[in-house]
């Protein structure tokens, strides 16, 4: 080695001098790190080695510094130290140029923003609470920090180990000491200072963690979440006890969206005059999901009241009221909701359309048969209807006395004759003559005599 250094110092005159003073400050300043963190050096290489590296251990936490190499940075710190189950699986490093979906986001917009995140959700809810986020963050404003394969690694210039490496050596212990997952969960469902973070814990605790007084606990502190969003996802996951968190929310005026959605977790639960007053105050002003949500109620209310108010809205409206209201009025099983769907396979809106043949599906009869095939023929283009409004005609034909699967068709020759297959009594046909006359084939002297 010593004839390499020699050789060297022949070529480059007195650069030598000033690698081997550079290797030497670098190992003193990382002495001095180490030792002001509490650390024990363990073996270093000397200022002549290709590589400088120093090795230094608190238990269980070991670290190891480095070099540079290859033109990486002035120095490299690695940190090994006894994880949590699952902790070699986790991956965090900085986000590079990458605008697609990512792997994982915690609900901390800025962590999430800077941060790639790979690995559990459940073991990533845990770690990354919000003073590991805050050294992470911290960390790497002055290095390019990354978690992988049960280490914590890190690259800077050289003046910034003193201030990187206590970061580094905190997180480490932090992590070190995460233990009791659902403990961990709900302490960051109560304490997080980040809403989305909280809501995250949530979902894991009580999706992925045995239910238990402690998750009872922390769904009960969160429908007290300062965060609307927290509150409603508490109260739907805490079942009956959650009941009047959501009627605050369903008879709210202040967010659509968060109306809606307790709405259809209540249901019919909301007795239907307390559903027809918050439909009629979000129909006028035009809060459409809240509105939206009240009339999926109304069609399996089996009440006169919600009918009507079903076929207003179909009758009135232009948006995706009226195709909900459509919807609806097929969940009614009213034979009455016919004629009011049978026009609504001419709207101009395609979801009215497509809503209103899926409906007759399922309240439909012989009648609506041949308004379906002309609407198909005429938005021939609409894949959907198409495909709707066929289905719809397959499920008038299994619910007619005597048909078989086939039997029921559309005559080619001319519009509005339908027949079943010629087959035996009980076959249905539409006379060839009067369009739209509907007859049975006359039985003969042994059906008579039966």
């Amino acid at each position: 080695m010593i004839w390499v250094w020699i050789y060297l110092l022949v070529l480059s005159g007195g650069t030598l001098r000033n690698i081997l003073q550079s290797q030497a400050r670098r190992l003193r300043l990382w002495r001095s790190a180490a030792a002001a963190c509490g650390l024990s050096v363990a073996g270093s290489t000397s200022v002549w080695g290709w590589r400088s590296k120093l090795e230094a251990h608190a238990d269980p936490i070991e670290v190891k510094f480095e070099g540079p190499q290859r033109g990486d940075a002035d120095t490299r710190i690695v940190v090994v130290f006894p994880g949590p189950p699952g902790f070699g699986d986790v991956r965090i490093r900085r986000e590079v140029g990458k605008t697609g979906a990512r792997e994982i986001e915690i609900g901390d917009e800025a962590f999430d923003r800077t941060f790639s995140i790979e690995g559990p959700m459940r073991l990533v809810c845990v770690l990354l609470d919000a003073g590991a986020r805050r050294l992470l963050l911290r960390a790497n404003a002055k290095s390019h920090v990354e978690i992988a394969g049960g280490e914590l690694r890190a690259e800077m210039a050289d003046p910034e180990v003193p201030f990187v490496l206590p970061l580094l050596l905190d997180l480490s212990r932090r992590i070190a000491r995460k233990v009791d997952v659902v403990k961990c969960l709900a302490e960051n469902v109560e304490h997080d200072p980040k809403a989305g973070v909280r809501l995250s814990n949530l979902l894991v605790l009580v999706r992925e963690c045995a239910w238990g007084p402690r998750t009872d606990e922390a769904l009960r502190i969160a429908c007290w979440d300062r965060s609307p969003q927290v509150r409603l996802r508490a109260a739907i996951e805490l079942g009956a006890e959650g009941r009047g968190v959501l009627l605050q929310f369903a008879e709210s005026t202040e967010d659509d969206d968060r109306s809606a959605q307790a709405l259809r977790v209540l249901g019919n639960e909301l007795p239907l005059e307390r559903r027809i007053a918050i439909f009629d105050h979000a129909w006028h002003d035009r809060r459409r999901q809240t509105a939206c949500a009240c009339l999926e109620t109304f069609g399996s209310s089996g009440t006169a009241e919600g009918f009507n108010i079903l076929a207003r809205v179909l009758a009135q409206e232009e948006s995706e009221l009226a195709a909900t209201a459509a919807q609806a009025l097929g969940r009614t099983a009213s034979a009455a909701a016919e004629p009011l769907l049978i026009p609504a396979l001419s709207r101009q809106r395609k979801d009215v359309r497509v809503a209103a043949a899926e409906a007759l599906g399922l309240v439909g009869s012989v009648a609506a048969v041949l308004p379906l095939k002309e609407s198909a023929e005429r938005f021939w283009w609409d894949k959907d209807l198409v495909r709707a409004s066929r289905q719809a005609i397959a499920e008038i034909q299994s619910r007619l006395p005597g048909a078989t699967p086939g039997e029921l068709s559309l005559a080619g020759a001319e519009t509005g004759q339908l027949s079943l297959a010629q087959a035996e009594a009980g076959e249905l046909s539409l006379a060839t003559n009067p369009a739209g006359q509907l007859s049975l084939p006359p039985k003969d002297d042994t059906d008579r005599e039966e």
